[in-house]
């Protein structure tokens, strides 16, 4: 599933809209030790593009 989503999360990275939709689906999808992964992965293949996105959907603030 994992890379399912990274090939996913390549062919739809030209458009902000459907990274973040399809980041957020996957978040939703995989096991924990999956999502740190990816995060590592999108990390090395979008710094800059999508740190935003990465940030908020993979570390989300714990609230109180």
């Amino acid at each position: 599933m994992l890379e399912q989503t990274k090939i996913v999360l390549a062919n739809v990275s030209f458009d902000f809209g459907l990274f973040r939709k399809e980041l957020a689906k996957a978040i939703q999808w995989l096991k924990p030790s999956e999502i740190e992964a990816l995060k590592n992965w999108c990390y090395q293949n979008y710094s800059g593009k999508f740190n935003e996105i990465a940030s908020e959907l993979l570390n989300p603030q714990v609230s109180l």
